[in-house]
């Protein structure tokens, strides 16, 4: 206890190297940690999808203008839905701002879109369940 005691002493008549200490650890612990859960969501823990070698993510591009990772259009998903052979079901989404209204102040929320035929399907393909939906009736 005594050493302690000593510690905090000599710690206290020199406060500029006690801030340095204290800033240096902080970093430190800090890093180390924001590295770890970067490498662990990264590498050491799988995908949140039942089979992810199966599940493939389509983006257009546009070579003459530079375009890489576009998203597609609905005409070019409908064609790839129509015309395709190769996949076990297509589904299209897409990441909205809506608005939610009711008794307060209107408050904007993050969600997404999915098409119609494919969405009672995505979610079983992806092995998740929907947590919320418009359509949630109209599932067959």
């Amino acid at each position: 206890m005594n050493d302690i005691r000593f510690a905090f002493r000599k710690l206290r008549q020199s406060p500029a190297f006690t801030s340095i200490a204290v800033i240096t650890l902080a970093l430190g612990i800090g890093l180390n940690t924001a590295i770890f859960s970067l490498i662990n969501d990264l590498f050491l823990r799988g995908l949140p999808f039942k089979e992810p070698s199966r599940v493939v993510h389509l983006f257009g591009g546009d070579k003459a203008r530079d375009l890489v990772d576009f998203p597609l259009s609905a005409p070019r998903y409908q064609h790839f839905r129509d015309g395709q052979t190769i996949f076990d079901g297509l589904a299209a989404d897409n990441f909205f701002l809506f608005t939610l209204t009711g008794l307060g102040d209107p408050v904007q929320i993050f969600g997404g879109r999915l098409t119609f035929p494919g969405w009672p399907n995505y979610f079983r393909r992806v092995g998740r369940r929907q947590f919320l939906s418009l359509y949630s009736d109209r599932a067959g």
